[in-house]
């Protein structure tokens, strides 16, 4: 819940104003506070939301304010996990994309990123039951996962 996560959604409003915004249930309180009027789909973790080709599953883990739940998404049909700040990586990552190890990616998780030690687990334990093709990262390099190539 971040201004580099919500701070675009107005534009894809603009542009598709039937669009839908996925979001933890914390960011559904807190969208209207800072503006943004949308249809908001609140998800919790294990949500499976389904709509045409989509079968978007919903991942909670402890981050950003106070460790609150926020989420992340696997598309389970594609093969993408939109992983928003949690696998992210350093550098510029645009027109790049790596190829790397989705499990030793996921393990490297550290308690920098998740400051909890039964959330960081749990949180890896969650990663370790998906195998995405793609991992689009909010930051740095998305990456194809070379495990399953």
């Amino acid at each position: 819940m971040e201004s580099d996560e919500y701070g675009g959604i107005r534009i894809f409003l603009e542009r598709y104003p039937d669009a839908k915004v996925i979001c933890s249930r914390l960011a559904s309180r807190e969208l209207p506070g800072l503006g943004v009027e949308c249809d908001c789909v609140a998800a919790d973790g294990d949500t499976v939301i389904e709509e045409g080709d989509i079968s978007l599953k919903t991942i909670t883990y402890p981050c950003e304010v106070h460790l609150q739940d926020g989420i992340i998404a696997y598309e389970q049909n594609s093969g993408i996990l939109y992983s928003s700040d949690l696998m992210q990586s350093p550098g510029d990552g645009r027109d790049t994309v790596e190829e790397c190890g989705y499990i030793p990616r996921a393990e490297s998780i550290s308690p920098v990123r998740i400051p909890n030690e039964k959330g960081l687990e749990d949180t890896k334990r969650k990663l370790a039951s998906i195998s995405p093709r793609f991992v689009a990262v909010g930051h740095g390099f998305c990456f194809v996962n070379a495990d399953i190539m």
